[in-house]
């Protein structure tokens, strides 16, 4: 249902962890992470997020999509590469992830 909402494009650059457990985005850095363009909603509405740690951090976008993303995560938007802070599933009446909203 919201698939047909999702009609712009960004890059999704999955983090990898490292051997100390470390998050990187980084191409040039071992181990090479692959970007995959996918379909999205973008909505620049600033908002206040809890990251991982906890912490009250300002959110400048919601995303919506489709892909797993996850904190740590980095989405190429506008020319400009956003960092996830936040993801929040929305599950349908069946219980299944419908769809992903991305706090960046």
């Amino acid at each position: 249902m919201i698939d047909q909402y999702l009609n712009q494009t960004a890059v999704w650059k999955p983090a990898v962890i490292n051997e100390y457990g470390e998050a990187t985005t980084f191409i040039s850095e071992p181990p090479f992470t692959t970007a995959q363009t996918i379909t999205v909603r973008w909505e620049a509405k600033r908002r206040i997020v809890r990251n991982r740690q906890g912490q009250e951090v300002v959110s400048e976008a919601r995303v919506f999509c489709m892909e797993a993303v996850q904190p740590g995560d980095v989405i190429e938007y506008g020319g400009r590469d956003w960092p996830v802070i936040a993801v929040s599933e929305v599950p349908g009446l069946n219980g299944i992830v419908r769809h992903r909203e991305v706090a960046v």
